[in-house]
């Protein structure tokens, strides 16, 4: 396994589910930042999982020119090959989420999220896409004031990160607005330790690793690109909004 991610973060239940998979399957594992032991042969690799991003074309060459089967987690593309991932339908995700939220009659929803990385585009990108599909009013910010959202008539929120849910729904209730009804929240990327009940979705990090394990084994087959869908976490943070006062 191939990784030069040297913070523990959204990587880590990939990695659990690697080794869990590896386990099951009577494999041995070993993390390693860089390939320059394979020449040596003094380690024998029947497969490697790409656990990040940081794997370059250098890094897919030695690989490829060593006959060793990969999977990558997450896409990438390569000019050398086309490369077999598993990686999650993110854009799926935030689609799903935009309907349910129009469906309850919301008309104005802000996505709350900076365009950091690959995922973060592919996530604003879709938003950006749903909301005209669906003929709302669908505006990005990289991060907002409670009063801000007031202010300009927003009904609901779609935040990139559940720390930023978390915050906006306290702060409205501290100023003992209703969510939802007054503000339904709404987060891409649950937390397992979500103690608020956020409505959102949760990302199968743990199953690409459990995943990625099972297609290595399965190589080579047609099939060698997999995405994994979000699961719908329903939470109490989505509701109809509450009628203004004026058009009770």
């Amino acid at each position: 396994m191939l990784s030069r991610d040297t913070l523990p973060g959204e990587s880590t239940p990939a990695l659990a589910g690697i080794g869990h998979a590896a386990h099951r399957t009577g494999n041995g594992l070993l993390l390693c930042a860089d390939l320059d032991f394979v020449d040596t042969r003094d380690v024998a690799l029947a497969g490697c999982v790409l656990l990040d991003r940081t794997a370059d074309d250098r890094d897919l060459s030695c690989l490829i020119d060593h006959e060793i089967p990969f999977v990558s987690i997450g896409r990438r593309d390569s000019a050398l090959r086309q490369i077999p991932y598993v990686d999650v339908d993110h854009a799926a995700g935030v689609r799903d989420l935009v309907a349910r939220t129009a469906a309850f009659g919301h008309r104005q929803i802000v996505y709350i999220g900076l365009p950091s990385g690959t995922t973060s585009v592919e996530r604003l990108h879709e938003f950006r896409a749903a909301a005209s599909a669906f003929g709302i009013k669908g505006l990005h910010a990289p991060a907002v004031w409670l009063d801000q959202l007031l202010r300009i008539g927003v009904t609901a929120v779609i935040a990139e990160h559940s720390d930023d849910a978390a915050a906006l729904v306290r702060a409205a209730r501290r100023r003992n607005l209703a969510v939802p009804g007054d503000l339904s929240v709404l987060a891409l990327d649950l937390s397992e330790q979500d103690l608020l009940g956020l409505t959102g979705l949760r990302v199968p990090r743990w199953e690409t690793g459990r995943r990625a394990v099972h297609l290595l084994a399965r190589l080579p087959q047609k099939r060698s690109q997999v995405l994994l869908a979000c699961e719908f976490v329903e939470g109490t943070t989505l509701a109809a909004p509450t009628p203004a006062p004026h058009s009770r």
